[in-house]
């Protein structure tokens, strides 16, 4: 089945989200399919904004890393989501490191060919502006979170995140569809590994969430919603 025949994530990428599901099979007809094995890096920090790419399967993530060497990461990106649309849409280099967590497949497409798609429709202009604006928004969410200073809430509220984006909802739970080690998820609430360990061993004690074949399952929900409010 292809990409296109499944549900495109329209909440993380401007470009889909901003045209049909049809104007999009349409763009990406002409894109080469790339490979890239687990602990590739895709795109670089600071490297020319030339392509994009849409997912097919794998996860990617996606961070950046200070002058002093810690490395702070902002999404894991999975099927039906874009890489590399800002850099490639303004021309500008890339802002963030991308690398391929598990082995990954993609649809590239030249910078050149989507500023002829988008020149030649400009109601997706149109709407390219509209998400834009919309994603500015929403990264002021991620710098609210970082900006917390108590460990608890701050992976509470990473966990949350990682929850309603790879979460399968069960009959009493829900459980994340990947594996994230207690590194990833340190990186991600931006809390040393330790740290990690520490909190969810003591929620997993009061029945907050626990594991199902090394990956986390949450169980209340709204417990863990407290203590991310703080």
């Amino acid at each position: 089945m292809s990409i296109f025949d499944a549900k495109l994530d329209e909440s993380s990428s401007i470009l889909v989200a901003a045209m049909a599901p049809a104007d999009c099979r349409v763009l990406f007809e002409n894109a080469r399919r790339a490979t890239y094995p687990a602990g590739q890096m895709i795109f670089a920090a600071g490297e020319p904004g030339q392509m994009v790419m849409l997912i097919e399967t794998g996860r990617v993530e996606v961070s950046v890393t200070s002058m002093t060497g810690r490395k702070s990461v902002l999404a894991h990106m999975g099927p039906g989501e874009v890489l590399g649309e800002i850099a490639a849409l303004d021309g500008g280099v890339r802002s963030a490191d991308t690398v391929a967590t598990t082995p990954v497949t993609g649809l590239v497409l030249s910078r050149e060919n989507i500023l002829k798609f988008v020149t030649e429709r400009p109601a997706i202009a149109q709407a390219i502006i509209t998400e834009l604006c919309r994603k500015v928004r929403n990264a002021s969410d991620m710098f609210t979170t970082q900006s917390i200073t108590e460990g608890g809430p701050r992976l509470a509220q990473a966990l949350l995140r990682l929850f309603d984006k790879w979460g399968v909802v069960e009959e009493n739970a829900t459980l994340l569809s990947e594996r994230f080690s207690q590194t990833e998820i340190g990186e991600f609430s931006g809390l040393a590994r330790e740290n990690v360990n520490r909190h969810l061993k003591s929620w997993a004690e009061l029945g907050i969430l626990n594991t199902q074949g090394r990956r986390l399952r949450l169980i209340d929900r709204a417990a863990l919603e407290n203590i991310a409010a703080g």
